[in-house]
């Protein structure tokens, strides 16, 4: 008789605990509800100096969109994904994600696009390129540190101002050293940082064979006949460098 009830009430009590846990969710749920968003963190993910969106760009964003702001709002009465979208709606971000913790405060998550290189046409708006060639308008962001292109590109020649741009950010010794990128007849060519030089790239082949080229010509070359010595530095023909 005993090994028949033991069997029942153990069943009996997983069920019992089931329902009490229900239970305190849903009571934790309403309270959560009534409860004031009491604080507004917001955090971007971005390389450093490439942040086009800052916390006070999206504080005064969100000032705008609701009048009075967030905090001290219940949290009833906050759509999270009312502002995901309003949040994914601008240029540079790419994804948002809000929701609210335990103490009540509203977190923020943003994923900003990586802005690559930044077009500064006379005959258009100034814009930012990031992955697969989104334009950023460069207007109502921060300014972020990239490659200017500040000649009028065709839309063939800015796919390979893309290309180069995409090659620069992933190379940490070229990316740190180019301060422009522009066509002068049909090649593409990088203005450095440092020193009064000209590197020309020439077209979008082979672009990691010659940073390769440029690197080892900087570390091995100049450092020994001095920095100053060659004034262009051409890398478009294959196996070898021009210096002038």
């Amino acid at each position: 008789m005993a090994s028949k009830i033991f069997p029942y009430l153990r069943k009996s009590l997983y069920v019992l605990s089931i329902l009490i846990l229900l239970v305190i969710l849903y009571i934790f749920h309403k309270n959560q509800q009534n409860q004031i968003c009491t604080f507004v963190e917001i955090k971007i993910e971005a390389p450093a100096q490439k942040e086009l969106i800052t916390q006070e760009i999206i504080k005064n964003k969100l000032d705008k969109w609701y009048i009075g702001g967030l905090s001290g709002v219940p949290q009833n009465s906050i759509s999270l994904l009312d502002i995901e979208k309003k949040l994914e709606q601008i240029p540079a971000v790419k994804d948002a994600e809000v929701s609210f913790d335990l103490k009540g405060e509203l977190i923020i998550d943003i994923c900003q696009h990586i802005p690559l290189v930044r077009i500064m046409s006379p005959k258009t708006a100034s814009y930012y390129l990031a992955e697969n060639l989104l334009k950023i308008p460069s207007k109502d962001v921060d300014i972020a540190r990239v490659p200017v292109v500040n000649d009028y590109c065709s839309p063939e020649m800015i796919k390979k101002v893309y290309t180069l741009s995409t090659y620069v950010y992933e190379n940490a010794f070229i990316d740190a050293m180019t301060e422009q990128i522009f066509v002068e007849n049909g090649d593409l060519t990088i203005i450095p940082k440092i020193n009064n030089q000209i590197i020309v790239i020439g077209d979008t082949n082979n672009i990691p064979e010659k940073f390769e080229k440029l690197t080892d010509f900087y570390v091995d070359g100049l450092n020994h006949v001095g920095w100053n010595k060659y004034q262009i530095i051409n890398l478009k023909y294959k196996n070898q460098i021009v210096c002038k």
